[in-house]
């Protein structure tokens, strides 16, 4: 009895049953047909290479099936016994890899050699090709093995060639783990195309789907195979160049950042070039210690813009951290290291505890001697006098420290510059310092800059304010080393971040009113610092010394000339304020604002002088003293008084005896100087000039409250009175004014913030999208916050005639609100119930941290706002903040204490903390940092733990 071949073989080999020539049979029964005319006469055989039986096959014609191979019955009619595992149309694949590999090659010339390789599971499991020119090796991984088999093969492959490539035929975690190794894995597959299978190489990377392209794209280089995408990663350094001793991605292990600590040693040699190193990244040498472990000598990498750390301090690790590790090498062994996207500086207590820091204190620094600073105590030598050669090693040792110092001319530089930044009263940082100073900064490290600093600030002084206050961080701290720099310029340093911030505020005031480009100076006593470092009381108004306390002493034609001018300015205001009931219109206007500048400087002195502070006057040509007042009240007068009234009539009652004779009205202005000789009337230059002098005037209000746009309307007014109606001696005298007006304007630019504009702009269309949906509440906070963040940004026409329009639509929904209301008595009775009551925020408590636990399992963070959407306003409605602080107390109460607080998901703005998180975790009795800044790291990590926590909850 015959038996039927019942197995689908699509493929076979032509020739012999040991040819390496493949064949695959077409499934549709009309290209069987073309199949069997272009193959007429060949004899197909279920091949050795395929796995199969080496017997002889026939095809199968089908019309209502697919078409298939068939194995010949034998002699007895039955179906001979064929073990033949792979039938399908991939079951030749190595074959046809095989021989179109060996004619691309050798169609570009090379020389090849190409090996079929069983690997345990049939022929086909590799494809080896060896080019013995070039020593290069290609493998054609079809089947998939396990990491041990894999790296064995690599290792024998790789010793005797100079380059080894390797494609895989199935995705899997050894093609995987070449990703990670190398930023991509080459694969391989081929396409049905009629009896034939073309060879495609595809590109595998992380999160993206394969990119395939075809074998006639590819080149053979010296570092390998290469398709056209990879071509351009291996350009763009989106990928790891290959070729022999190239190094390869680290190996990276999660780990717990909050439980790494270290200390770098500025001693110890920075890797150059390391396998480690990656773009956007720099590597240190630290002592690391990981909890409940030794310290250990290792390399921590962190990201470029993360300030470098310093020896002074220790640092622990924030945000994700990963441990960084290569492959062994013969030479050198596993390189690793501890990758971190941040740290955070351990306050004094915390760092002494983990033992890679003592306090300052213990290692007494030497500081340059000055008349005006304290000398601390130096260690005494041990044993007898000092020998001729100690003195000559310390002589040596501190030549060498000088000569190793900061460059001088750089130290001018950047003090010139920081004066500058004092003049405009404005913070920087180490960016824009570099930039304005024009030095490279960037290139020096955090050791140098600070000794940079020191270097400026040297010698301390009381009335000297440390410039180094002005150099601030990216978020508008004091700088890390600041503690460092106060120590080491002879000055006591705070202890605590919020005294080191008031600290260094008050040296930013002192060194705006030491530099400041108006004549009066009211500089403020450093703070004052008790024993244990910490603010003491209330700042003490400094006394002023002999040679400002005495008229007579140090400066008397200074101060001759100084009450002399108060006194003119005293006489022409009186006179001013006679002239002004007299006066309307535009002439009123101009005597009033002349009034009103002379009486504030004239305030600003007698206020000095009843306090006892410094007033310290610019004599001369400045245009804030007060002889400079005087002659522009003066002026004024001159001008406006032919435009004045009639004297009023004086009633008919005799006068008082006892009432003071006014004096005789001054007619030329009282001044020796060659000003005061001018005719009485005013030409138009010098009306001009004092146009001019009244616009710098409002810029110097602007710049003291830092009103950018105000101060940039106020420049480009002056800016065409200075050029066209000034006089060429005004101009030069007033050419740097409008040159610091314009410096000014130009470095505060960036002030403006644009997400504020972004903000203002959201509010406005939300108004517009949602303006049937808001209640009367909604739609007041939502204009409240406009408006305030109108008067801080620059709007256009239309978002301004926007915003005006919500404006009255809001007037008017009010209005109609409140006729309703007194129309109906009974809806006034309940206004007043805004405040919760204690069972009312137990439940809302409930509510609300059920939604928090769904926030936080999706790995997000909300707000109030959208905890009101997704509740509605008639659950959730508009809470008094100290409503709303309970009921995030309550929502806690319950959390475990080694487990972060679930309100701190909710977040205000761009996802910043928000204000009442101090509250809550002060009530829950947590720990509470000091300082915001430490408030906001802390915040950061436990938002980070809470996500990890309720993940998988």
């Amino acid at each position: 009895m015959s038996v039927v071949d019942t197995r689908l073989v699509q493929t076979a080999v032509i020739g012999t049953k040991d040819s390496d020539q493949p064949v695959i049979l077409p499934e549709e029964p009309y290209n069987l047909d073309q199949f069997r005319r272009h193959f007429r006469g060949k004899r197909f055989w279920c091949g050795t290479l395929l796995g199969g039986c080496g017997e002889e096959l026939m095809t199968k014609r089908y019309e209502t099936k697919v078409c298939h191979f068939a194995h010949f019955p034998d002699r007895t009619g039955m179906a001979p016994a064929c073990h033949r595992v792979a039938n399908g149309a991939d079951s030749a694949d190595h074959l046809f890899i095989k021989r179109d590999l060996t004619e691309w090659l050798k169609a570009q010339g090379v020389r090849v050699q190409a090996e079929l390789r069983n690997l345990g599971t049939g022929p086909g499991d590799a494809v080896d090709f060896w080019l013995p020119s070039t020593r290069q090796r290609l493998r054609f991984q079809l089947c998939l093995q396990d990491y041990r088999t894999w790296y064995r093969a690599e290792q024998e492959l790789g010793t005797s060639s100079e380059q080894m490539d390797w494609v895989f035929g199935a995705e899997g975690p050894i093609s995987a783990n070449m990703v990670q190794r190398q930023g991509y894995a080459l694969r391989v597959k081929c396409e049905t195309h009629g009896s034939d299978r073309r060879v495609l190489i595809g590109v595998e990377r992380t999160g993206r789907p394969v990119t395939w392209s075809s074998l006639d794209d590819c080149r053979l280089t010296s570092d390998g195979l290469v398709t056209p995408v990879l071509e351009e990663l291996l350009s763009d350094r989106s990928v790891t160049q290959r070729g022999k001793g190239a190094w390869l991605r680290p190996a990276t292990f999660p780990l717990r950042a909050d439980q790494i600590v270290f200390a770098i040693d500025a001693k110890a040699p920075t890797p150059k070039h390391s396998p480690l190193a990656a773009e956007g990244r720099y590597i240190i040498a630290a002592d690391v210690k990981p909890a409940s472990s030794r310290i250990i000598r290792a390399h921590v990498s962190l990201p470029a813009d993360v300030p470098m750390p310093t020896e002074q301090y220790v640092y622990r690790l924030h945000g994700v951290a990963r441990l960084l590790l290569t492959d062994p090498d013969p030479q050198d062994g596993a390189q690793w290291a501890v990758r971190a996207d941040g740290v955070i500086q351990l306050s004094g207590i915390e760092a002494e505890r983990t033992g890679l820091w003592r306090p300052g204190v213990a290692l007494p620094e030497p500081v340059r001697t000055t008349p005006d600073v304290p000398v601390p105590e130096q260690r005494t030598v041990t044993g007898q006098t000092a020998t001729a050669s100690g003195r000559a090693n310390s002589a040596a040792q501190s030549t060498s420290s000088s000569s190793t110092g900061p460059d001088p001319d750089m130290v001018t530089r950047v003090r010139k510059a920081l004066e500058d930044f004092a003049r405009r009263r404005t913070l920087t940082a180490w960016s824009t310092l570099g930039l304005v100073a024009k030095v490279n900064l960037v290139r020096l490290s955090a050791t140098d800059r600070r000794d940079l600093l020191i270097a400026v600030d040297r010698p301390a002084s009381p009335d000297k304010p440390v410039l180094s206050a002005l150099v601030r961080d990216s978020g508008g701290r004091p700088l890390p080393d600041m503690t460092t720099i106060i120590r080491k310029l002879g000055l006591q340093p705070p202890t605590d971040d919020v005294t080191l911030k008031l600290w260094c505020d008050r040296e930013k005031e002192r060194a705006y009113q030491t530099h400041s480009a108006s004549g009066v100076r009211l500089i403020p006593a450093r703070l004052a610092l008790g024993s244990d470092g910490k603010a003491s009381g209330p700042p003490i108004v400094p006394q002023p010394n002999k040679r400002n306390a005495q008229s007579g002493s140090g400066h008397p034609q200074r101060q001759g000339l100084l009450e002399e001018g108060v006194a003119r300015l005293r006489k022409a205001l009186t006179q001013a304020e006679e002239l002004l009931p007299r006066l309307s219109g535009r002439h009123h206007k101009r005597l009033s604002d002349t009034i009103k500048g002379a009486r504030r400087r004239l305030n600003t002195y007698e206020s000095a002088r009843a306090k006892g502070t410094p007033y310290l006057d610019w004599l001369g040509s400045r245009s804030d003293t007060p002889s400079h007042h005087a002659r522009l009240l003066l002026r004024a007068i001159e001008a406006v008084e032919p435009h004045a009234g009639p004297q009023p009539t004086p009633k008919t009652e005799p006068p008082v005896a006892s009432q003071p004779v006014p004096p005789p009205r001054i007619t030329q202005p009282i001044s020796s100087s060659p000003q005061g000789k001018e005719s009485g009337s005013q030409s138009p230059r010098d009306h001009s000039a004092d146009q001019f002098d009244e616009l710098v005037n409002q810029f110097r209000e602007a710049q003291r409250v830092l009103d950018v746009d105000r101060a940039e309307q106020i420049y480009r007014m002056a800016g065409p009175i200075y050029k066209a109606q000034l006089s060429p001696a005004a101009q030069h005298r007033n050419r740097p004014i409008l040159a610091e007006m314009r410096t000014w304007v130009g470095v505060q630019q960036p002030n403006r913030s644009s997400s504020l504009l972004r903000r203002c702009r959201r509010l406005i269309h939300q108004m517009r999208d949602e303006k049937d949906k808001l209640s009367t509440d909604a739609l007041v906070a939502l204009v409240a916050e406009a408006e305030a963040l109108s008067e801080r940004v620059t709007l256009s026409d239309g978002e301004k005639k926007d915003l005006a329009r919500w404006q009255r639509h809001l007037q008017t929904r009010r209005e109609a609100e409140q006729s309703a209301s007194a129309d109906d008595p009974s809806e006034n009775e309940h206004v007043g119930e805004a405040r919760l009551s204690q069972s009312q925020i137990l439940q809302l408590a409930s509510t609300v941290r059920t939604l928090l636990e769904q926030t936080a399992r999706g790995q997000s963070l909300t707000t109030w706002g959208e905890l009101r959407r997704r509740l509605g306003e008639s659950v959730l409605p508009r809470l008094h903040p100290d409503d709303q602080g309970e009921v995030l107390v309550a929502v806690d109460r319950d959390t475990p204490a080694n487990e972060p607080l679930l309100s701190s998901l909710i977040v205000v703005g761009d996802g910043e903390i928000h204000p009442l998180y101090r509250h809550v975790a002060f009530s829950l009795d947590r720990d509470v940092p000091l300082s915001d800044a430490a408030l906001r790291s802390e915040w950061t990590v436990e938002v980070l733990r809470l996500r990890t926590l309720w993940k998988h909850r």
